[in-house]
């Protein structure tokens, strides 16, 4: 079997047992039969009845199985994914994003464009952890699994290895492309999903499981795509066809517009940079009784008078995955809350907007008649 050949089998299969792995951790975004709104791509869109709703995932499961045996089944999974992902934008998780992106570029049979993809995500990744919420917060919680086990004065270790960790991820992303770095680049790349795995595994935080598979299948796809290669830069950035422009654009490109805002955070490669919308509902006291079981149990007391909702730990704790952190998304997630209200004041969306370049961090509040008049 050609080398090419080869190494795009090897990519499918390691890219189908990672989705699969991952859509089965959180198999409850994947349905409609949940607490959670669904937010579709166009408003008049109604959730899909059951029991097609799990026929749709099972399909997109089995359609994922056959394309580890096959490239002809790739189309199949991308229609599904597709029709997933207009149903509900909260689908587009940054690692399922990828993962359609770089099967289709196995069904295109182009291992430059998957090459292009998984450096833009290293790249970008560590362009958006620039920040002082993950220099001061977010590294620290990563790096406290290992510091805890060392001495107390390993702790000042924390501050300068934050500082250096998204430059050495960039790094990577730039040194991948380069056949004279691309072995030192893959060596660091396995050695940053290993430190992830053991940060966020059941030895260390226990956190978001669904990314688990997510690191294995990153680290498979770096040796599988760049191990003992001597594909120049130009051919990987450039390479040719309107799959290879599409990669380009979505993954070189693209992620730059989110730092001014223009583009969505989970399409530009921003995990874990501490640096996203935050959603909180606040309800008054007087309609807690109204809402569902499975709302309830996400509420928190404030005060006597008022409660609320921590849209993130809503969705990771029902669907096992971080909220899409948009701010439409946030909308429509207190549009339901606003069902159970009895006027517009009794309840408020909270939302503490991201840092972008020219704005700094900023809070908006949304009552039921503003969110309902959009």
């Amino acid at each position: 079997m050609p080398d090419t050949a080869r190494r795009l089998l090897y990519l499918r299969v390691a890219i189908a047992a990672g989705a699969i792995l991952g859509m089965t951790l959180s198999y409850k975004l994947w349905l409609s039969a949940r607490d959670y709104p669904l937010t579709p791509l166009f408003r008049f869109l109604k959730p899909l009845p059951h029991p097609f709703d799990y026929i749709l995932f099972g399909a997109t499961l089995l359609a994922l199985a056959g394309s580890a045996l096959t490239p002809r089944l790739i189309p199949m999974f991308a229609a599904f994914s597709l029709i997933l992902a207009v149903c509900d934008q909260s689908r587009l998780q940054p690692w399922f994003y990828q993962y359609c992106f770089l099967l289709l570029g196995v069904a295109f049979a182009a291992p430059n464009a998957c090459r292009l993809i998984v450096a833009g995500i290293y790249f970008w990744s560590g362009v958006q952890k620039l920040n002082a919420g993950f220099i001061y917060t977010g590294f620290p919680w990563l790096l406290e699994p290992f510091l805890r086990h060392l001495p107390p004065g390993a702790q000042a270790l924390a501050h300068p290895l934050s500082v250096v960790a998204p430059f050495v991820e960039l790094w990577i992303g730039i040194a991948l492309l380069s056949r004279k770095f691309r072995t030192p680049a893959i060596v660091l790349a396995l050695l940053m999903h290993a430190f992830i795995l053991i940060s966020l595994g059941p030895w260390g935080q226990n956190y978001n499981r669904v990314v688990w598979p997510w690191n294995i299948a990153m680290a498979a796809a770096v040796v599988i795509l760049f191990w003992k290669t001597n594909e120049p830069v130009k051919r990987v950035l450039f390479g040719d066809g309107p799959f290879h422009a599409a990669a380009l654009l979505l993954f070189g490109v693209a992620p730059a517009f989110s730092l001014f805002g223009y583009w969505d955070h989970y399409l530009s490669s921003a995990m874990y940079a501490s640096n996203e919308n935050h959603g909180t509902i606040y309800i008054s006291d007087k309609i807690f009784d109204r809402l569902p079981g499975g709302i309830a149990d996400y509420v928190r007391v404030e005060t006597p008078e008022i409660d609320s909702i921590d849209i993130g730990e809503w969705s990771a704790n029902e669907m096992n995955v971080p909220p899409y952190p948009e701010v439409r998304i946030y909308k429509n997630v207190a549009r339901k809350i606003c069902d159970y209200a009895e006027t517009p004041s009794d309840v408020r969306l909270s939302i503490v907007s991201k840092s972008t370049i020219g704005n700094t961090i900023s809070g908006t509040s949304y009552s039921c008649a503003t969110l309902n008049s959009h």
